[in-house]
C-alpha cells in the first residue's frame, strides 16, 4: 500500500510538485524585480523554461506568465503610467493599467487550475504543493490588484496637484483601503521581496498623508514623529536598491555604481522634502527654542529653495513689511492644547481658555496690536480665503495698515501687513502671497508627478 502511494506521488510530482528548486527559483526572480534586477529576473526565467522544455501544468503556466510582472515593475518604477502616449485608431489598450490587468487575468486562470487539478484525488502532499502554488497565484494577483488601484491613486494625486487644494483625508483613506484589502491572508516566503516593497510604498504613503493632517491641525509631536517614520522606510528601500549596485574589485575596494534611483522613488523623496520644509515654518517658533539661531539658520538653509523662512525675511527686508506671519485658526476644537510638546494624559483646554486665533510663526516680531482687525478679516472674508484660489486685501483706514492674506490650509492662513496703503495693483506683494500659499499647500509637488512635468 505504501509502495502504491509512492508510486503514485512520484507521477504527480512530475506535473504538479512543487519542489525546493521551484521555491527558490520564485524567491530569486521577485528578489530581482524588488531590487530592479528585471534583465535577471527574464533571464531566470527564460533558463528555467529551456531546463523543463515541454512541460505544462501549473507550474508551467505560473513560469510564463512571471516575465509580464517584471516588464510592468519595470515601468511602474519610472512612473511609466503616467506617460500619455498617441494611441492610434483602434489600436490594442497597451497602458501600463491593461498590462497589469491582463497579467492578473493570467494568474486567476492559474490559480483556478491548480484548484481543479487538486479536486482530483492525489496524496496529502501533492494537494499541499497545489496549494501551495495556488496561494502564490492568488497572492500574485493581490499584489498586481493593488499595483492597479495604486496607479489610480497617483493619477489622482497628480490631477488633485493641479487644481485648488489636496484632500490629504480622501488620499489617506484610498492608500490605507488598497493596503488593507490586497494584504494575503497566508503571505508566501518566496513572494515576500516584492510583498515587502509594495507595503514600503504604502507605508510612506501613510506616513506622509498623515503627517500633513497633523500639520493642518498645528499637531508637532505627531506631525515630527509621522515624518521620522516616512524617512526610516524611504532610507530602508533606498539603501536596499543602493546595496544592490555594489561592486567589489580584485583588491578588496568596494564601489557605488552611478545609477540613478527609480522615478517613484526619486518623487516620494521630493514630496517628503516638500513636507519637512512645511513642517520647518509651521513649527519654527517650537524648533528655534531646541537650538542656537545659528543652527536653526543652517540647518534651514539644507531646505535650499524651500527654506520658507528664509524667504519670509528677504520679502519683508525687502519690502519694509511691518510683519509676515502664518495665523491658525483653532476656534471649534476640542483637543486643541497649543504649540509644541504636550502629555497625552493631560486634558485639553476649551478654545474659550485660549487664543482662537494664534500665530504660528512671524517675522520679524508679532503684530499683536493687529491682531483684532486680522481676525476680523479672517472671520468676515472666511469664504474668499477658503477658495484659495485668491488673495485677499483689506485696508484699514483708522490704522492706515493694509493687510493682504491667502489661505495655506483649510485652518492656516497667510498674513502680510504694511502700516502703509498698498493696492492689488502691487503684483510684487500679491505674487508672493500667492506663491509662498501655493508652495505651502504642496500642490505642485504632486503636480510634477508626472515625468517631464516642470
Amino acid at each position: 500500500m505504501l509502495r502504491d502511494s509512492e508510486s503514485s506521488r512520484s507521477c504527480a510530482g512530475n506535473q504538479y510538485k512543487m519542489t525546493d528548486h521551484e521555491e527558490s527559483f520564485l524567491k530569486d526572480f521577485f528578489t530581482h524585480v524588488a531590487n530592479l534586477g528585471f534583465d535577471k529576473a527574464k533571464e531566470l526565467v527564460e533558463r528555467e523554461r529551456e531546463s523543463r522544455t515541454g512541460q505544462s501544468g501549473p507550474w508551467g503556466m505560473l513560469v510564463t506568465h512571471l516575465p509580464q510582472i517584471a516588464m510592468a515593475e519595470r515601468s511602474y518604477g519610472e512612473l511609466g503610467f503616467l506617460v500619455t502616449k498617441n494611441k492610434g485608431f483602434l489600436r490594442k489598450d497597451n497602458s501600463l493599467k491593461s498590462i497589469y490587468d491582463s497579467a492578473r487575468s493570467d494568474f486567476r486562470r492559474v490559480e483556478e487550475l491548480t484548484r481543479i487539478s487538486n479536486s482530483d484525488r492525489l496524496p496529502l502532499a501533492f494537494s499541499n504543493e497545489l496549494r501551495t502554488i495556488t496561494s502564490v497565484a492568488n497572492e500574485l494577483c493581490l499584489f498586481l490588484s493593488a499595483r492597479i488601484e495604486l496607479i489610480d491613486l497617483y493619477e489622482k494625486m497628480h490631477i488633485m496637484g493641479t487644481g485648488k487644494q489636496m484632500k490629504y483625508e480622501e488620499l489617506l483613506a484610498q492608500v490605507e483601503d488598497i493596503m488593507e484589502r490586497n494584504a494575503p491572508s497566508v503571505p508566501q516566503m518566496c513572494v515576500t521581496p516584492i510583498g515587502n516593497m509594495l507595503s514600503l510604498e504604502c507605508e510612506i504613503l501613510i506616513h506622509l498623508l498623515r503627517s500633513q493632517l497633523e500639520m493642518q491641525m498645528w499637531r508637532f509631536l505627531p506631525s515630527l514623529m509621522l515624518l521620522n517614520l516616512a524617512h526610516t522606510r524611504l532610507q530602508a528601500w533606498e539603501s536596499k536598491l543602493q546595496n544592490r549596485e555594489s561592486w567589489k574589485l580584485g583588491f578588496g575596494a568596494t564601489f557605488l555604481k552611478t545609477s540613478q534611483l527609480p522615478a517613484l522613488l526619486q518623487w516620494l523623496l521630493k514630496l517628503k522634502t516638500a513636507f519637512l520644509a512645511k513642517f520647518s515654518l509651521y513649527f519654527y517658533t517650537t524648533l528655534a527654542q531646541q537650538t542656537s539661531p545659528q543652527e536653526m539658520k543652517a540647518l534651514c538653509s539644507k531646505l535650499q529653495a524651500n527654506d520658507y523662512f528664509h524667504k519670509i525675511q528677504n520679502f519683508q527686508r525687502r519690502y519694509d513689511a511691518t510683519a509676515v506671519m502664518i495665523v491658525f485658526d483653532a476656534h471649534g476644537l476640542e483637543d486643541y492644547k497649543g504649540p509644541g510638546y504636550h502629555h497625552p494624559n493631560r486634558p485639553a483646554e476649551t478654545s474659550r481658555d485660549l487664543e482662537c486665533y494664534p500665530i504660528i510663526v512671524s517675522y520679524p516680531v508679532k503684530p499683536l496690536n493687529h491682531m483684532p482687525n486680522v481676525v476680523k478679516i479672517i472671520t468676515e472674508r472666511g469664504s474668499e480665503l477658503a477658495a484659495m484660489d485668491r488673495v485677499v486685501y483689506h485696508f484699514s483706514p483708522r490704522e492706515q495698515s493694509t493687510y493682504v492674506m491667502a489661505s495655506t490650509d483649510p485652518r492656516m492662513t497667510l498674513v502680510v501687513i504694511f502700516d502703509t496703503r498698498k493696492a492689488e495693483k502691487e503684483t510684487h506683494i500679491t505674487n508672493f502671497v500667492f506663491e509662498l500659499a501655493l508652495q505651502l499647500r504642496c500642490n505642485k509637488v504632486f503636480a510634477n508627478l508626472k515625468p517631464n512635468t516642470k
